[in-house]
């Protein structure tokens, strides 16, 4: 376990910090609707400085849809990439534990086999 958190620490960091950021631009996104809505229920034509707050806030939660969707799509394309490598990872490992084993015969294939199909479905 320690070889793969030696390994993959720095990746796993970048994809937490990408996590952070998607998460943060989820939390400003009902702020910025709140806005917007207050602004429909209190509407004034007179206002034109109203309308124009209205229309940050609109390109607001647009800047924000648009990036959590950027974000969100990177994210889980790096998290499978990491899982894949993980799993060749963990499974070489086992093959080299089961290979020095004392149990060197013609079963070795079988075993290895047997032990790598459970460790992969779970």
């Amino acid at each position: 376990m320690r070889a793969i958190v030696k390994c993959y620490w720095k990746f796993y960091f970048v994809l937490g910090l990408l996590t952070f950021l998607e998460e943060g631009t989820k939390v400003v996104l009902p702020i910025f609707l709140g806005k917007i809505i207050s602004y429909v229920e209190n509407y004034d034509p007179a206002n034109s400085a109203a309308l124009h707050e209205a229309y940050g806030y609109a390109a607001g939660l647009s800047a924000c849809v648009i990036v959590w969707a950027v974000l969100h799509h990177m994210y889980f394309y790096h998290i499978q990439r990491v899982g894949m490598r993980l799993r060749v990872a963990v499974c070489h490992m086992i093959y080299r534990k089961v290979s020095v084993t004392r149990y060197h015969s013609v079963y070795l294939p079988r075993r290895v086999r047997n032990v790598l199909g459970k460790s992969s479905i779970n």
